[in-house]
């Protein structure tokens, strides 16, 4: 290289020596050595590097740190799983993940060393290190005292319609009458729970918009749907015009009604309809010369409910907003579920209660109870999911797990029994002062008591929908009680009910039959806690 060539120097700090490499050498020149510099003078880069007199400083340069590759199996676990369990408060939130990707005690064993899955998720779980802050969340609807009362009065206000039944049932006077009530019924609990179960879903995807075209869309449904129930029974049964609006009606409270619990508007709801219950207590006191006033009163109620709940939809999203389809789509099978569900639940109190309606009012008024604590038993299921989670982050190991979370839920069915056996011991002693006490109308009542334990277990396999468990378990119960009954020749559902006690008894028999099948289906869901991440 000649005097007037300028030289690239890079300059590498080798332990205690300084090397000077020559990048790159002309065709048929060896490539530099690395020499140390000759000794002399030197002066002081700014930086702080040394170079020998004479030299110029290399343009400074800036390190480069390669990553590391981890040859630790375990490490490679930790940084796969890690997305998954950035939220992850125990190691017991961590076992349950790892199970769900696959990994089995074997796997443990012979590719991390540790004795069983939850030892490993013990060590991940220590590797995470600090959990990632998620972005602030808006602050959470106050779920104060107002909170609890809103969800405790569902219950009391599907049974307002109750209070004018008496003047309706003296309008129309026909066996018919039962029929059309049965069948509206079971259809109206149909119709309105799988439109919410949409609703919901779409509400969970952001679609506000689509949430309301919906709920508007089946609401202005619900009237046809009941008319063309009517219109079955005028064909089969007989009756008229006034009939089919009957189960027209229904149909239209029972949607107007989820609809405004959807919105949390049930003042709106107590208030369309607190006249009609108003009407229909007078109507009781007063006689048949009331009967016109309760039953008008009833109908304007109905109707300025049924227009509270379209106007409650109007207003709700953005424009643009993209559609709800794909999202329904994606849950159809939950959609058939929940009908399902729907259907054989309507099927269950109904088929207990339809022979009764017009002949036997202490066995038919028995399911009054259950309609009265239904809001309790919602409410104690909804909040099972958080006090799960609040145990996912006291608890480690598996079967303490599983023990406080079986603990939970005897103490909920307990409370949701002895909710339920409050008013139903109130309406037995009533039957007892008027001198109407059966022993079929008492063992009806306490078959509605145990349905209220029934019905949380109900309400927590629907959480996870279950409903394939719930409509067999549901029909299971229906066939041994009928079953069983017409075997014994007291099913009213085949003859006239002329053994009311012993078919009281057996319907007890099923719905407890209900409650073992329910738990039974609970029992290898409630213990996993990945089911409440």
């Amino acid at each position: 290289m000649s005097a007037g060539d300028v030289e690239e120097t890079v300059v590498l700090e080798v332990g205690a020596e300084t090397v000077r490499l020559r990048p790159s050498a002309p065709a048929g020149e060896p490539a530099a050595k690395p020499r140390r510099p000759p000794p002399g003078p030197r002066r002081e880069h700014p930086a702080g590097r040394r170079f020998a007199a004479g030299e110029h400083p290399a343009p400074p340069s800036h390190p480069v740190v390669l990553p590391q590759i981890s040859t630790d199996p375990l490490d490679e676990l930790v940084d796969r799983m890690r997305p998954r369990l950035r939220k992850a408060v125990d190691g017991l939130q961590v076992a349950a993940a790892l199970e769900a990707d696959g990994c089995t005690d074997r796997i443990a064993r012979v590719e991390y060393g540790f004795t069983d899955v939850f030892a490993l998720a013990a060590e991940v779980y220590s590797r995470l290190g600090p959990q990632i802050p998620d972005e602030p969340a808006p602050a959470a609807a106050h779920r104060g005292r107002w909170e609890r009362v809103r969800v405790l009065a569902h219950g009391p206000l599907y049974a307002l319609p109750s209070a004018v039944f008496p003047a309706v049932l003296a309008v129309f006077g026909q066996r018919s009458l039962v029929l059309a009530l049965a069948l509206a019924g079971g259809l109206g609990w149909m119709y309105s729970g799988t439109a919410a179960y949409a609703a919901y879903k779409l509400l969970g995807a952001g679609r506000l918009r689509a949430t309301a075209r919906l709920l508007a869309g089946t609401t202005l449904g619900a009237p046809l749907a009941g008319a063309m129930a009517g219109i079955v029974v005028v064909v089969s049964a007989g009756g008229g015009a006034a009939l089919i609006l009957l189960t027209a009606g229904q149909l239209a409270y029972q949607m107007a009604g989820t609809v405004l619990v959807f919105y949390r508007q049930e003042e709106r709801l107590a208030a369309t309809m607190l006249p009609a219950v108003l009407a229909g207590g007078a109507y009781l006191l007063g006689g048949p010369s009331l009967r016109p006033m309760a039953v008008t009163i009833a109908v304007a109620g109905l109707i300025a409910a049924f227009v509270v709940a379209l106007v409650a939809t109007r207003g709700r999203g953005a424009d643009g907003e993209p559609s709800g389809r794909a999202v329904l789509r994606a849950h159809r099978s939950g959609l058939a579920g929940v009908t399902c569900y729907g259907l054989c639940s309507a099927v269950l109190l109904l088929h207990a209660q339809a022979p009764y309606l017009l002949t036997r009012f202490d066995v038919a008024a028995s399911v009054v109870p259950l309609i009265m604590v239904m809001g309790f038993v919602e409410w104690r299921a909804e909040r099972f999911h958080r006090l799960v989670v609040a145990l996912t982050r006291r608890i480690e190991r598996p079967a303490a797990f599983r023990a406080a979370v079986w603990r939970l839920i005897a103490r909920d069915t307990i409370a949701c029994l002895a909710v339920t056996a409050v008013p139903a011991l109130a309406l037995v002693a009533w039957f007892a002062a008027t001198g109407r006490l059966t022993a079929g109308g008492v063992l009806m009542t306490a078959a509605h008591v145990v349905l209220g334990g029934a019905y949380l277990a109900g309400f927590l396999l629907a959480g996870f929908e279950r409903h394939v468990w719930l409509c067999a378990s549901l029909l299971a119960a229906v066939a041994a009680h009928v079953g069983v009954g017409a075997l014994l020749g007291v099913s009213p559902l085949f003859g006239p009910p002329t053994a009311v006690g012993v078919d009281a008894a057996l319907h007890l028999g099923s719905v407890l039959a209900l409650q073992a099948l329910f738990l039974l289906g609970l029992a290898p869901l409630v213990g996993q806690a990945r089911y409440y991440r």
